[in-house]
């Protein structure tokens, strides 16, 4: 005799069949400890200055490194990486500082972005190539402002502007405290 489907199994099924539609639609999933877990939307509007945002990093030998660390995961992104969310932070004629006591956006030092030594293994963590710099028109800086442990611009320094094309919102995600 054959056993009907569990409710869990039902949903499970259902999600599974019903995800690509909702990835085309506009959802994004979040996994990391950068931002909370969950589902985020994809809305309608240029990136801006305080908009949360999700892009693809480049393909560069930082990202590899990042990469095989488990920093990023793996993912659809050129170079095989994971969609990256962060917080748009500075864009163009931003003076942005790099200093071992976090980064600083036009004076205002900016949350929970004090750069860790090194990682959890041990591992000396990135530093950006310059500690002062006025951002151009085609430069962007990406932070976590609620994980002190996210792999972020105070890491990888400046992106393209042009990496950054979805503004996202949180739509459900499981809220943990900041980290």
């Amino acid at each position: 005799m054959k056993r009907p489907l569990s409710v869990a199994a039902a949903v499970a099924i259902l999600c599974f069949l019903l995800l690509p539609l909702a990835l085309h639609c506009g959802a994004r999933i979040n996994v990391t400890s950068s931002f909370p877990p969950g589902i985020y939307w994809v809305v309608d509007k240029t990136p801006a200055k305080g908009d949360l945002v999700m892009f693809c990093p480049p393909e560069q030998p930082l990202f590899d490194l990042a990469h095989s660390r488990g920093y990023l995961g793996s993912g659809s992104c050129p170079g095989g990486y994971m969609h990256m969310l962060k917080r748009l932070v500075a864009v163009a004629d931003d003076e942005v500082d790099f200093a071992e006591t976090g980064v600083r956006v036009n004076g205002q030092l900016q949350v929970r972005s004090q750069p860790l030594a090194k990682d959890p293994s041990g591992r000396s963590m990135p530093r950006p190539p310059q500690a002062h710099l006025r951002l151009a028109d085609s430069e962007v800086l990406l932070l976590s402002d609620y994980s002190s442990l996210s792999f972020d611009g105070r890491y990888f320094g400046v992106l393209p502007r042009k990496q950054v094309n979805e503004v996202v919102r949180p739509w459900l995600v499981w809220q943990r405290e900041p980290r």
